[in-house]
């Protein structure tokens, strides 16, 4: 099956077992389960949850989200993408369900969620916070590594100037555009321990095409070899740069679809006939 964009799309069935979702249509019909889970813990469940929003009723339900996976949560403004990742962060509470954080039920206090906040790096699209210059705003990133000193400073120097950004590395953040404290804004998640990555409305479609192909390349790479949980919050589709692995589209607080993204492959060379 295709979607509008000529991409296949799939509802879920459990033939995924990384994704996991019990999602209840738009106008209350046709409810869809897998119950095959991944025998990787997931990182966190939200388990029939509802939040009271603008005298409406956001319902999230069920989701799981696996290490080691790319989430986009797409849907136009307005839809819930936001509460949503605030939810994944801890940062609003919920009205009703419960939510597990590697297996541990947040209900029953298993967990904290100062625990949560410290693994997870939450990039907002309306909350920004910097230090002086971009090499102290990296800096302070990089601290939960402990570090020494001159080893940071070579891991910071190294990734602005693996994009192109060493020229501005002792600039004043105030005296830089908007994009390009966007984007050291972003690079700050190759430098902490974060378990969980948060994404909302990073603003590539302001960059260059290659700084934006090079950052999802790296951050999908990161995800994959360090098991981290990544997720995206954005109106438009990301399917063109083959990072996302699935895809929850949000309607009127609603996860009303799912899709797997199928990354399109080479086609195999023909061995060629030597002549004779």
């Amino acid at each position: 099956m295709r979607n509008g964009r000529g991409e296949k799309i799939f509802f879920i069935s459990g033939k995924y077992p990384y994704v996991s979702l019990l999602f209840e249509k738009q106008g209350g019909a046709n409810v869809e389960r897998s119950n095959e889970m991944s025998e990787q813990t997931p990182l966190l469940q939200l388990e029939n949850v509802k939040i009271k929003k603008a005298g409406r009723n956001l319902e999230i339900f069920t989701a799981t989200l696996y290490p080691g996976i790319v989430y986009q949560i797409q849907g136009p403004n307005g839809s819930g993408k936001s509460t949503l990742l605030d939810v994944f962060a801890h940062e609003r509470n919920i009205d009703e369900g419960n939510i597990y954080f590697e297996g541990k039920s947040g209900s029953k206090k298993q967990y904290s969620g100062k625990f949560v906040k410290n693994t997870t790096i939450y990039i907002r699209q309306d909350k920004r916070v910097f230090k002086q210059t971009p090499v102290a705003t990296l800096n302070a990133a990089i601290r939960t590594k402990q570090l020494s000193s001159a080893t940071a400073y070579r891991t910071v120097m190294s990734l602005l100037e693996s994009y192109g950004l060493q020229e501005i590395a002792n600039s004043k953040m105030k005296d830089l555009s908007s994009v390009t404290r966007k984007k050291i804004e972003l690079l700050t998640v190759f430098l902490g321990n974060s378990r969980l990555i948060i994404l909302d409305d990073p603003a590539f479609e302001s960059m260059d095409e290659h700084f934006v192909r090079k950052y999802l390349a790296d951050l999908k790479k990161s995800v994959k070899q360090e098991n981290r949980t990544l997720v995206f919050a954005e109106a438009q589709s990301l399917a063109r740069y083959h990072v996302i692995d699935i895809t929850l589209v949000m309607h009127k607080g609603h996860i009303i679809r799912v899709e797997k993204t199928y990354q399109k492959k080479s086609p195999a060379r023909k061995p060629q006939n030597k002549k004779s």
